[in-house]
């Protein structure tokens, strides 16, 4: 199985049809989990990352459960992780699934066949109502059995262990929206996840435990307005969690007290998530976005996509008999990722011709030379033009993770360039999305040092010198896994030699035996047995042909016997001498042992009392 070597219009094709992407997957680091019964789907891990993989069509595809967007064939997974994990382009990807095939490579996983149209068509039809139902019911019990009957906070310790006062829980905007699950005797403090359909989920923490319910991610945790319900929204707060939508409030509200509601999305934000807060956007219509993300490289990322995903209200605009939200153009588009060492941030430029995209992309590109040039350590952004057509350019810019920093200083120039490019009827009078970050790791943190008595600096200065600690962490666990792949590839390199010293004292064993065993039949007693045994058997040839010819030449046809019995021993007799003729001349053809024939042709000349007396 053997990839074309040029830039065959088919060879993409037919990776996605010959590469199991299990075993691809696999090779990168990641580890099956569970697999369906018919081995139709399976789910695979990697330091907190979960895909799964499944069938589509003639090949298969993957899907990464906490980011929506990152899916597709074996092409797209090696685009995002090849190059250990810097990322490929389409050329690079060609040559790593080419080596990938000729380096021995999984046989492409079978799956069962599909169903043939007789025998869908023989199934019941499911009722789309029934199964939303069912759902639905599952939603519903697995929420009741967190949240009970009654859903109150009836438990704050929790949340007074995280530094969280009481005066901000009782403020109107987090009335109903902390409650205390009570399961199995066990306290847990309670953040549900809602979308426009109601309640979608349930986040669970305590000390040193966090869970969210098994249930499809498209729910986000929304607090009422700082000022009560049904007033006007301000400003919108976004973070990670709700313990920092609430230390956010208790550090920053009374500095600033526009009207605020907290959203937070319970870890990585899905694209339903992000789509749910725009549409809240575009319900509440606020004046400003804040981005109360965390201070690291994962954080820096969600920063990066709101501020490409997150509008302005949007206005609704008929369409047909209907209406639907009216987009903003986008001269200009970006999404980040990250794998475990390198974030990266792809650029699409839109344009109407490729001299009309020219000056955008050149501008970008001189940028990215001149905080390259001011950098100590040489240049840290890594530029590749991906793809360039008429209507679109495409960019991709990586950074190693703790230089993540400076691809969110790009991500803020790209967000004003992109106003810049729009209709002038379509541009923000004043920006609308605002980016604050805490002064140590995430706001929860703020809280804590602030409760010790550290003033901003002091705060500031004890982040720093946690985040280097953080960074150390990281360096050290990076050796140590170096240090274990080095180590893994010795013992590799180890059993290989050893297996390769193996094979060739077994080859010089073998030949040396068959030199001893040569060296033995040429001695002259070999020589001489062989012959004793060569003038035995045409003895016996010779013998049984005799008594043979003499009994057609006594020209008896038949021959009277006195009683069965006696005629039965005779027909025994010559019936045994015939067989043991016969073997011994097919032993003497297949050239096997002559002792051997020749001890068989005894023994069934002593059955039967006939032949030669040398051999009785």
């Amino acid at each position: 199985m053997n990839a074309p070597r040029g830039n065959d219009p088919n060879e993409l094709d037919q990776f996605k049809r010959d590469i199991d992407l299990v075993d691809y997957a696999q090779r990168h680091g990641y580890q099956v989990q569970k697999e369906g019964r018919r081995g139709d789907w399976h789910q695979l891990e990697k330091e907190g990352e979960v895909l799964i993989i499944s069938r589509k069509g003639d090949h298969q595809v993957y899907l990464n459960t906490g980011d929506d967007r990152d899916k597709g064939s074996v092409i797209d997974f090696a685009k995002t992780r090849g190059g250990d994990g810097h990322g490929l382009n389409l050329g690079q990807v060609r040559l790593e699934l080419r080596e990938y095939l000729n380096d021995g490579a999984a046989l492409a996983r079978q799956y069962a066949p599909a169903p043939t149209v007789a025998r869908l068509n023989a199934l019941p039809v499911s009722d789309p109502n029934h199964e939303r139902q069912v759902e639905e019911d599952r939603k519903t019990r697995l929420i009741a059995e967190v949240l009970g009957v009654k859903k109150e906070l009836t438990d704050r310790s929790y949340l007074h262990g995280r530094g969280i006062e009481d005066k901000t829980l009782d403020n109107p905007a987090f009335q109903g929206r902390i409650f205390t699950a009570q399961q199995n005797g066990h306290k847990n403090t309670a953040f549900p996840l809602y979308n426009e359909q109601g309640l979608a989920s349930v986040e669970q923490k305590n000390e040193n435990y966090k869970n969210l319910l098994p249930l499809p991610k498209n729910g986000v945790w929304v607090s009422h307005p700082t000022e009560g319900k049904d007033t006007k929204v301000e400003r919108i707060v976004v973070s990670e969690s709700a313990i920092d939508s609430l230390s956010h409030y208790q550090l920053k509200h009374e500095q600033d007290q526009k009207n605020t509601m907290y959203i937070a999305t319970s870890g990585t934000p899905t694209e339903a998530q992000v789509a749910l807060i725009q549409r809240v956007i575009d319900k509440q219509e606020p004046k400003e976005i804040v981005l109360a993300n965390d201070r690291d490289a994962g954080g820096r990322q969600f920063n990066m996509n709101y501020l490409n995903e997150l509008h302005p209200a949007r206005p609704l605009a008929p369409i047909a008999d209907q209406e639907a939200y009216k987009e903003a153009s986008r001269p200009v588009e970006w999404h980040a990722t990250s794998d475990k060492y390198h974030t990266a941030l792809k650029v699409t430029y839109h344009h109407d011709s490729t001299e009309q995209g020219a000056p955008q992309v050149q501008q970008l590109t001189d940028r990215i030379a001149r905080m390259n040039s001011v950098q100590e350590s040489g240049p840290t952004i890594d530029l590749e033009v991906q793809r360039s057509t008429e209507r679109e350019t495409v960019l991709r810019l990586s950074v190693a993770k703790a230089d993540t920093a400076q691809l969110e200083v790009i991500s803020h120039e790209l967000y004003r360039q992109r106003e810049q490019l729009r209709p002038e009827q379509e541009r923000q009078q004043e920006p609308f999305i605002r980016v604050d970050y805490p002064l140590a790791k995430d706001y929860n943190r703020d809280v804590e040092l602030t409760l010790q008595g550290l003033n901003a600096e002091q705060i500031r200065a004890q982040g720093q010198r946690e985040e280097l600690e953080r960074a150390a962490e990281r360096q050290q666990r990076q050796e140590q896994e170096q240090q274990q792949r080095l180590e893994q590839q010795r013992l590799q390199a180890e059993h290989q030699a050893e297996q390769n010293r193996h094979d060739i004292d077994e080859k010089q064993r073998q030949q040396k035996d068959w030199q001893e065993k040569e060296r033995q039949e040429n001695t002259p007693e070999a020589q001489q047995r062989r012959q004793e045994q060569d003038r035995q058997l045409s003895e016996a040839i010779a013998a049984s042909a005799v008594t043979s010819a003499a009994t057609e030449q006594s020209g008896a046809a038949f021959r009277s016997y006195r009683t069965e019995q006696e005629a039965a021993e005779h027909t025994a007799q010559f019936v045994a001498a015939k067989d043991a003729g016969l073997i011994l001349l097919k032993e003497y053809i297949n050239d096997n042992p002559r002792q051997r024939a020749v001890r068989l042709m005894k023994r069934r000349y002593r059955k039967s009392g006939t032949g030669p007396s040398s051999l009785r």
